[in-house]
């Protein structure tokens, strides 16, 4: 971790550098490629932070200049570097897919730029449930795949192993998005590794299936000590860059993104909220519909406040937006992403501001509406002791 972190804060400083020229780091183009390859080797952190920014351009002619790059690298880092850039476009079709026959015997020209262990995540899904893939190519052929469902408050729900091969795995990929609507992005393995670990270990019930295997199946991809790590998020976005200002003008129209469709505020968190609701509701105390709806946006305040800024559950939301943020800026919405990071880091200071953020509200009130439907359909479809005649 530690190692890391100085990976980061080592290229933090040579994006800022880079920035002070004059340079976009954040939403480059081809036309940034040349401008950047004069700046690398000016030191190691501009050399790391040009390797990092060249992995964000979209084109051909950034995967040359990255290729370019690797027989002037200086230092291992700066190689790694290099080629988890290479591997990125490569991800999303840009260069050769070297991932797909991977040659760790042949220290030639044909290396494989894509790590021996690749790790994947989904969407949020829901009450905080993600998808967790990590695989590993096997000496006789084929991935060695671990698929693991993770909720942030529950742990591991659900896990499975099998050795498939990379055609298998892409098709499963391209099942889940069209039958659940989550995407996967590729993240660093060892913070898929983390999080399958994490929720291993706030396991306090009968495990669900598959996961008493869990310590069996990571054996065929790892014997490494899991490792904890930032979000990777943090990889490609400059937090030092987002001005969270501004969040009450955080439009709840992203609730509509793909990425957060599907969000709800569990019940078993908004119950003690849910009750007041109905206690105001059957009041005798007659309120005027201003009253009402002032006393229902207090409420909801108060719940934006209880729950998604709570010291326990505080960090769940913190993650989810996380999470979002990462599959909006991997989407190419990258200002949206940007935005939603800055509700992230909100949460994690424990300060919305005065004025609150809409994004979260409404959050709140879509969950509310969605549970108080929920209880009149139960209860619609209970069996009454009335006969009616």
């Amino acid at each position: 971790m530690a190692r890391q972190n100085a990976r980061q804060m080592t290229i933090r400083g040579g994006l800022k550098g880079l920035r002070n020229e004059g340079l976009e780091t954040e939403s480059p183009d081809a036309t940034m490629v040349e401008p950047l390859l004069q700046r690398f080797g000016a030191d190691p952190a501009a050399s790391l932070a040009v390797a990092f920014v060249l992995g964000r351009i979209r084109d051909v002619a950034a995967v040359e200049a990255l290729k370019s790059l690797e027989e002037r690298a200086g230092s291992k880092e700066i190689r790694r570097e290099i080629r988890r850039s290479l591997f990125k476009l490569a991800q999303g079709g840009l260069g050769p897919a070297e991932a797909e026959a991977p040659q760790a015997e042949d220290t030639g020209a044909n290396f494989s730029l894509a790590p021996e262990i690749e790790g994947y995540l989904s969407s949020v899904t829901g009450g905080g449930s993600r998808m967790v893939i990590l695989t590993r190519p096997q000496p006789g052929g084929g991935l060695m795949v671990m698929q693991a469902a993770v909720n942030d408050r529950r742990g591991l729900e659900r896990l499975g192993g099998n050795v498939i091969r990379r055609k298998e795995l892409r098709q499963m990929m391209e099942d889940m998005k069209g039958a659940l609507g989550v995407s996967m992005t590729p993240v660093p393995w060892e913070y898929a590794d983390w999080l399958v670990h994490e929720a291993y270990q706030k396991l306090t019930e009968s495990p669900g299936e598959g996961v008493a295997d869990y310590p069996r199946i990571r054996t065929h991809l790892t014997a490494a000590r899991p490792t904890q790590r930032s979000h990777p998020i943090f990889d490609r976005v400059d937090a030092d860059s987002i001005d969270t200002a501004a969040l009450s003008e955080t439009s709840e129209k992203l609730l509509e993104e793909p990425e957060l469709r599907t969000w709800f505020v569990e019940k078993d968190l908004l119950e003690p909220y849910l009750q007041r609701l109905e206690e105001t509701e059957h009041s005798r105390i007659v309120l005027n519909p201003m009253q009402k709806e002032e006393r229902f946006r207090t409420l909801v305040r108060e719940a934006v406040q209880g729950i998604v800024l709570g010291p326990e559950t505080g960090p769940a939301f913190e993650q989810r937006f996380e999470d979002a943020a990462l599959h909006l800026h991997a989407a190419g919405q990258e200002e949206k992403a940007k935005t939603v990071l800055g509700v992230a880091l909100a949460i994690r200071r424990g300060d919305l501001g005065s004025l609150g953020v809409p994004l979260l509200e409404a959050l709140v009130m879509r969950s509310i509406s969605l549970h108080k439907t929920q209880e009149k359909e139960e209860a619609a479809e209970e069996p009454s002791l009335i006969v009616k005649p």
